[in-house]
């Protein structure tokens, strides 16, 4: 089956061809070696403390390890709550936008979230994102904070809501070791989540595509071949829609591996997707169902 190219196909060839390395490939940058202390497999625990003093113990493992080349490094984690039947699991890529010159982190988990956010690299070794985040249509703030120190690994989430004062609602301490942690996406929803029916319309289309195509680098150059595939899988319940995305470019060196995921984001409104990749794109894009049934996505960068 044949499908038209993809946005994140087109974009690696113009990363691939414009970014310094050696071979004409991109390689990864200095500033990944920020991420170096985390890698390795990790066991902890600590509790969850909810409005009104409730609190809930918690134990947990993960692990890290580079992907993608060595373009991001991949967290892969798993959470169970005492007295909880369902788990978390969750994984999130951490990297560096060159277009931006920031850290960032793209989480994505079993209650339906595919989030990317700025990630602060602070000088005592943590590794804290700040966002916004809306559930049960109440919007709140959220820092997310990792910290390692030799072998320990302490990890803390704090809440802003719009009134009160800021809670402290994750405190937890990892120990390195343990087994390793490999997150797939076979994982049922946590607390029975169900997707959007944005989402759920979107899910139709996996499946295996082929990608032929031809690419100009500009107006008057000469165009570019591309070949590849394209494999899109419903994951967590459907409430996520993962693609993976291998292929070539004739004539330009190195071999393309991509991954999207799309989900629906309650803050925007709308399904949005997110894009990396061997060569160290990066790209979000916001999707919309049109009037005739077409999924009209739009992006903007430099």
């Amino acid at each position: 089956m044949a499908r038209r190219l993809r946005p994140s196909f087109v974009l690696s060839v113009v990363v691939a061809a414009a970014a310094p390395a050696q071979d004409g490939v991109p390689a990864p940058t200095a500033e990944l070696k920020v991420l170096a202390p985390l890698v390795g497999n990790w066991t902890g625990s600590g509790v969850l403390r909810e409005p009104g003093d409730q609190e809930t113990k918690w134990k947990a493992a993960c692990s890290y390890r580079w992907v993608l080349d060595g373009h991001f490094l991949r967290e892969d984690m798993r959470i169970e709550f005492e007295g909880v039947a369902d788990r978390v699991v969750a994984f999130a890529y951490l990297g560096w936008d060159r277009e931006n010159r920031r850290f960032v982190r793209l989480g994505v988990t079993n209650s339906g979230k595919a989030q990317l956010h700025t990630m602060r690299a602070g000088a005592d070794g943590a590794l804290t994102t700040l966002s916004l985040q809306r559930q049960n249509d109440q919007d709140y703030a959220e820092r997310l904070s990792f910290v390692v120190k030799g072998d320990t690994l302490r990890h803390t989430v704090d809440l802003l809501l719009p009134e009160g004062v800021s809670l402290s609602i994750v405190d937890g301490t990892f120990q390195r070791g343990g087994d390793t942690v490999a997150v797939g996406l076979d994982a049922a929803p946590f607390l029975g989540g169900t997707p959007h029916p944005d989402l759920a319309r979107l899910c139709k289309s996996a499946g295996r595509y082929t990608t032929e195509g031809a690419f100009a680098m500009g107006p008057g150059q000469p165009t570019v071949m591309i070949t590849g595939t394209d494999d899109f899988r419903a994951g967590f319940g459907g409430l996520v829609l993962h693609g993976h995305t291998e292929g070539e470019a004739e004539g330009l060196p190195g071999h393309y591996v991509g991954e999207v995921f799309w989900a629906y984001d309650e803050l925007r409104q709308c399904l949005v997707s997110h894009y990396l990749s061997n060569m160290g794109e990066l790209m979000t894009m916001e999707g919309r169902w049109t009037k005739d049934g077409q999924l009209l996505a739009t992006s903007n960068g430099l």
